[in-house]
């Protein structure tokens, strides 16, 4: 049962959320809307991966108990695919456990690192879900500014300054709802000062393969030193277009991944096997599906910030995600007011981003996820509702 402190968490968390929910409601009763508010791809999964999965599945169906930590073919998959592209060893047996998406993966993290009236350091503006998590688990969440002078990137100074006595930090790289994305420097420099303020860190990092910058990603598991302190969360939604299938995974201790196995037994289960064969697919698929999305997903983001350069609406730095962040205070009105009468008025849907945090009643978040010509549409009718306020 989750206390009072947390079941007051968790109605504020619901706030952003229930936002979000009420205008995509909206835009569903509407004819003609362009919704750019979607978080997850738009993209059809390849039929490599859902091949792949149902030859798979064929072939095992009912041969074999699938382990609540998930299928060990996948586990070293997912261990495979870290030692090539991220530099780092992970024992499959002991340190992943696999989710049903990350989504749950949030939550069940949050429940087996946090105990109620625990301080937890997250950057703001932030993605709303870990507010409910972390009321669920009964703690106390501590917004760390981000914004200044190293814009909406979450800094080490900022840490050191905000986050003294907080137990975990969650660190979204790239950000969702920014796109803003620290590179290597600042993640080491954000390792060293959670290590002095004596932090574990759960890095979401969903978004490891949605990365415009020209430096590669860096995982924080990649830190020399910061493996100890660190729990990642990914999976296989965002960057194989997997969504439906709902396989996410978490990294971290082997006493950690016992707790997440613990608490997963109880509640869920183990990830559908069928889900997990063709997330092993995805992992195989030759060719390797992502540099094909990205460039998709380059493509919009460039439509995008075209149209907001017409506007004159200036915008956060875009390093990475399938979001991005757009001030709109220079219309004269809030973000909320701005987002219902651009759907009432337009046909276009985009997020106020005081769903994600209550300093950010100015900006917007719009997503890449539609069609490269809907987005530029969407961008006209937005250029013509803007206009139309002068």
């Amino acid at each position: 049962m989750t206390g009072p402190a947390g079941s007051a968490a968790l109605r504020k968390g619901e706030k952003g959320t229930s936002l979000r929910y009420r205008m995509m409601a909206l835009a569903r009763s509407r004819d003609n809307v362009i919704s750019l508010g979607r978080g997850d791809p738009d993209i059809d999964t390849s039929a490599a991966i859902v091949e792949g999965g149902l030859a798979r599945f064929a072939e095992h169906a009912g041969s074999e108990t699938v382990p609540v930590r998930g299928l060990a073919e996948l586990r070293e998959g997912i261990a495979r695919r870290y030692a090539r592209e991220r530099g780092v060893e992970i024992d499959p047996d002991r340190e992943i456990a696999v989710t049903n998406g990350a989504q749950e993966g949030l939550f069940l993290a949050m429940l087996a690192l946090v105990d109620p009236g625990d301080r937890i350091a997250c950057q703001d503006p932030r993605y709303s879900s870990y507010d409910q998590a972390i009321g669920v688990a009964g703690g106390e969440i501590v917004p760390v500014p981000t914004g200044g002078d190293r814009p909406f990137l979450l800094g080490a100074d900022e840490l050191r300054e905000h986050a003294r006595g907080s137990r975990v930090l969650v660190f979204v790289n790239p950000s969702n709802p920014t796109g803003a994305c620290v590179e290597g420097d600042g993640v080491e420099a954000l390792a060293a000062a959670a290590r002095d303020l004596d932090l574990i860190v759960l890095s979401d990092e969903i978004y490891e393969d949605v990365v415009f910058n020209e430096t590669p990603f860096r995982s924080f598991l990649a830190v020399d030193g910061a493996s100890e302190r660190t729990v990642v969360l990914s999976g296989f939604s965002k960057a194989y277009a997997m969504t439906g299938f709902r396989v996410g995974y978490l990294i971290g201790s082997p006493a950690f991944v016992d707790a997440v196995e613990a608490l997963k037994s109880t509640t869920s289960g183990p990830c559908p096997a069928f889900s997990q064969f063709a997330a092993l697919a995805a992992l195989e698929a030759d060719p390797d599906p992502r540099p094909a999305y990205l460039a998709r997903y380059r493509s919009r983001r460039q439509a995008l910030l075209d149209g907001f350069a017409r506007m004159g609406i200036p915008h956060g730095p875009h390093g990475g995600g399938l979001f991005m962040w757009a001030d709109v205070s220079g219309t004269g009105m809030d973000a909320e007011t701005f987002c219902y009468r651009l759907l009432d008025e337009a046909g276009v849907l985009m997020f106020p981003g005081n769903a994600f945090g209550r300093r950010w009643r100015g900006w917007v978040r719009v997503s890449l996820l539609a069609p490269e010509a809907e987005i530029i549409q969407a961008m006209e009718r937005t250029e013509g509702f803007v206009a139309g306020l002068e």
